[in-house]
């Protein structure tokens, strides 16, 4: 009955407002909602999902996105850092099992890969490198595993803004071309939650985009009603 309710609201609003004060009112309602979601989504850490019993801790529809963007890069190598508990890593080593290619380098200073490694899948398709993602030694090794490769990179570490724009830097050059640069949480320091986080991800990136025209913040991948990503979907387009 509610369902319906609502329905029968936004069908007269759409016959019966102007154009321009449908989409004015449309484009309030919807930063509204974005808000309202991200402050009771984000804070009540209702977002903690397991991907087959292992800690994900992403929101779900940026999930769907990252899936379709590994199936149409189809990259040799997903560059991970952030492993925490795997769970994303699991996930990513699935799709990649379907592609029939594919292998993943995550790295995190601290892993915590029981339960992930329970699942071969894991163990065949993903290698964990434990240490600093900025560091000079982990950097060399990813690079010289991944080079002359079809390669995404997934940015999900430490998220203070001077962090997260070292990782751009170093990474974004071996991101090929018309592939991805995904940098998450960018909607940290009141973008829309958390306003005295301070300077982070989408600072990092904001940063980045000005001294780099390789890449752009490709708005198509924030299409379904929420991601935590925004500004965030880097494509490398020359």
């Amino acid at each position: 009955m509610l369902n319906k309710i609502i329905f029968n609201i936004f069908s007269f609003f759409r016959r019966c407002t102007p154009p321009k004060l449908r989409k004015y009112i449309t484009t309030l309602l919807k930063k509204v909602v974005n808000f309202l979601f991200h402050t009771l989504y984000f804070d009540d850490r209702k977002w903690g999902f397991k991907w087959l019993g292992v800690n994900c801790w992403q929101n779900s529809f940026d999930m769907w996105i990252k899936q379709e963007i590994i199936y149409e890069v189809s990259p040799n190598y997903i560059i991970e850092t952030g492993t925490s508990y795997g769970g994303t890593a699991l996930f990513y080593t699935m799709l990649l099992e379907q592609i029939g290619k594919g292998h993943i380098i995550s790295i995190d200073i601290d892993p915590k890969l029981e339960e992930a490694k329970r699942y071969q899948i894991f163990n065949n398709r993903c290698t964990v490198l434990k240490g600093d993602s900025t560091s000079k030694e982990i950097f060399h090794e990813v690079s010289r595993r991944v080079k002359g490769s079809k390669v995404v990179v997934i940015l999900d570490s430490d998220h203070s803004k001077d962090h997260v724009l070292k990782e751009l830097e170093l990474y974004a050059p071996l991101v090929s071309i018309n592939s991805y640069i995904i940098v998450e949480d960018t909607n940290l320091n009141g973008h829309p939650i958390e306003p005295n986080f301070g300077p982070g991800p989408y600072e990092a990136v904001q940063e980045f985009l000005k001294h780099n025209d390789n890449f752009i913040a490709d708005r198509d991948r924030e299409r379904l009603p929420i991601t935590f990503f925004p500004s965030g979907y880097l494509k490398r387009i020359r």
